[in-house]
C-alpha cells in the first residue's frame, strides 16, 4: 500500500485498487530501482546502524524499504498491507534474493492488527500517513510498536500538492470513487511524533514526497 490511498475502511475497495497497479509498482525494483524518496528515506535510516535490527513495515507494498534493509544486515523484517497482490510481489522478491527466511509477511489493516504485533527496532510508513482519515491512530500506533527509529514519508507541503490532494478527494465524493487520498496537517503530524519522545534526525523532500527519520530518545 506504499502509496496514496483511502482510509482502509472498505477492505476489498483499497485491496482491489493496489491489485490492479502492484504489478506496475513492482517493475522498478524488478529492475533493481528505487524512487527518489526511497532512496532519501533509506539513506536517513542507515545513517544509524540496521545490523541485527527488527523491521517493521506498514504498508510494505512490493517490499522495497525492508528486503533492501535485509540486505544491509537487518536481521527480520514484517511488512503488513492490505493487498495480496503487493504481498505476492514482496515475497517473489524476497524469494529471489534469498530472504524469505528473515521476511514475514501478514495481510490486513495495521491499525487493526497492532495489538498483535511485536515491539521492532525500526518502523516504516512509505507513503502511507496520507492512506488513513485517523492520521492520529496510525501514527500512535505506529510509535507504540517503535522501539529505535521511525522513518516516513508524506507528501510534500506545498500548494500544487494540497490542491492535487483536496482536488482529489472532492472529485472522489461526487464521482463516488471507493478510493481517495487524504491531505493532514503534516506538521502537526511531526510535533505530535516529538511529543512522544522522538527526534528529528534526519529529513529531505522531493518536490512530491517528504522523508523523515525520527529516533526514539525516551
Amino acid at each position: 500500500m506504499s502509496s496514496c490511498c483511502q482510509s482502509p475502511r472498505d477492505y476489498s475497495a483499497t485491496s482491489a485498487f493496489f491489485d490492479r497497479w502492484s504489478a506496475k509498482y513492482a517493475k522498478p525494483f524488478r529492475k533493481g530501482k528505487l524512487d527518489r524518496i526511497q532512496r532519501y528515506l533509506l539513506h536517513g535510516i542507515s545513517r544509524h546502524s540496521v545490523e541485527h535490527a527488527s523491521i517493521l513495515d506498514i504498508g510494505c507494498g512490493a517490499g522495497q524499504i525492508h528486503l533492501t534493509l535485509l540486505k544491509q544486515g537487518a536481521a527480520r523484517s514484517l511488512g503488513v498491507d492490505l493487498s495480496n497482490a503487493m504481498l505476492d510481489q514482496a515475497r517473489g522478491f524476497a524469494a529471489r534474493d534469498g530472504l524469505l527466511d528473515r521476511a514475514r509477511y501478514v495481510k490486513g489493516d495495521f491499525t487493526q492488527l497492532a495489538d498483535s504485533i511485536e515491539d521492532t527496532d525500526i518502523t516504516v510508513l512509505d507513503k502511507v500517513v496520507c492512506c488513513y482519515e485517523n492520521l492520529d491512530d496510525l501514527v500512535l500506533k505506529s510509535i507504540g510498536k517503535t522501539t529505535g527509529l521511525l522513518a516516513l514519508t508524506h507528501p510534500q507541503e506545498n500548494l500544487l500538492n494540497e490542491i492535487l490532494f483536496k482536488g482529489h478527494k472532492a472529485l472522489a465524493r461526487l464521482l463516488k470513487w471507493d478510493f481517495h487520498p487524504f491531505w493532514h496537517d503534516w506538521s502537526a503530524m511531526k510535533e505530535m511524533v516529538c511529543r512522544q519522545g522522538f527526534a528529528l534526525r534526519y529529513e529531505r523532500s522531493t518536490i512530491l514526497w517528504h522523508a523523515l527519520v525520527f529516533e526514539r530518545i525516551r
